[in-house]
Formats: C-alpha cells, structure tokens, sequence
C-alpha cells in the first residue's frame, strides 16, 4: 500500500480499520517512534511482526491501550498504588509492566507480565478506541538494530506493508521508558521518552 500521511489516513480510516480487523500490519507513528502495528486478537499478524523484526519468543510485545478503562481488561490485578499513580501520569509514553490477565495471549506476555501504555498521542488513541481492543506495538527495526525515524527508509526495509500512516517532520528517536511495577518499589527497566 502506499504510504499517506496522517491527513490522508483519516480519510481512509474505514478502509484500513477493516484491514486491522482481518489481520492488517500496518505502520504508524506513536508518541516515541514509528512503530509496527496491528490487532491485539490477530495473533497471525503478532507472528508476522515477530519474523519482520527477527525476533525470539522470549520477548514480549508493547500492548497500546485507548484508556485506563481498556488497560483494566488486560491486568489480573494492580499492585499497590499502581492504577491510582498511572491514572495520574497516562497518557503518556511511559510503558507500565503489570501482571498480565490470564486473557492475554502468552504470545503478547512474557512470565505472566504484560507490557501496556495508554501513548500520549491522540490520533493513536482514537484509533485504538475504534479498533476496540487494544493494538501490538513494537519499533520499526530489526532486533538488534536502531529504529527506522523516516517513512522512506521504513517502506524501503520493509515492503510489502499492508498500511503506511507518516507523520510530518521526523517522530522522535527515543522509545518509551519502561517501568515494571510488579516489583516494589517499581524498577526503572528503560529510560527513554516520558511526556
């Protein structure tokens, strides 16, 4: 598909919400970095993102959640403070590690934990929202290599994408910061990007 910019996708928002709703990978922005996408249900389409990336099964996935409503549905439970503090701080582009529903895929989980953020951008949300679930985000690379930050390179390394959303100017080079707040006190497990 050829790539549109963020204009263009909320005129074809339909057509590719459908192509997520069969299993679509798609390319879009987040609040950190561009990022490969798709349905939290299509478990297909997790395995294709994990051979685009060369990824083992022994790392789990990023889940983007429109809400704290939605990130309710994928936690067993919230320990301690955990859901008061983040209802304080999301949306933003702080990953929260938590224990992970027994809904959750073990594709999508690693250890019983599940990685979830509510991002901060709010196209990104609005379209989780209308997916109705949440999405599979990971950056655009190769494991082991720096993320792709320019749409041309990214359709270049990766062709055959079902869905290319740009972003005007460059998104920024830095992933989310990750915290896992299964431990007390929560653990810094990457700094990056918090806003």
């Amino acid at each position: 598909m050829r790539v549109v910019n963020k204009d263009e996708f909320r005129i074809e928002k339909r057509k590719i919400l459908t192509q997520i709703s069969r299993g679509a990978v798609y390319i879009h922005p987040t609040d950190t970095i561009y990022g490969f996408h798709c349905a939290s249900t299509r478990l297909d389409a997790v395995e294709k993102i994990r051979r685009l990336k060369m990824r083992g099964r022994r790392t789990g996935f990023i889940l983007l959640a429109s809400d704290l409503r939605m990130v309710d549905g994928m936690v067993e439970s919230w320990p301690g403070e955990s859901r008061k503090l983040l209802a304080c701080i999301w949306p933003a582009s702080l990953t929260a590690i938590l224990p992970a529903s027994e809904r959750i895929p073990r594709i999508l989980s690693l250890r019983g934990k599940v990685a979830v953020r509510v991002p901060d951008l709010k196209e990104l949300r609005m379209l989780i929202r209308a997916v109705g679930e949440p999405i599979v985000s990971t950056s655009v690379n190769v494991t082991g290599t720096r993320a792709l930050t320019r749409i041309n390179d990214i359709k270049e390394a990766f062709p055959g994408i079902d869905a290319y959303v740009s972003q005007r100017g460059r998104p920024s080079s830095s992933p989310s910061t990750v915290v896992d707040f299964t431990v007390f006190p929560p653990c810094p497990i990457r700094i990056g990007s918090c806003h």
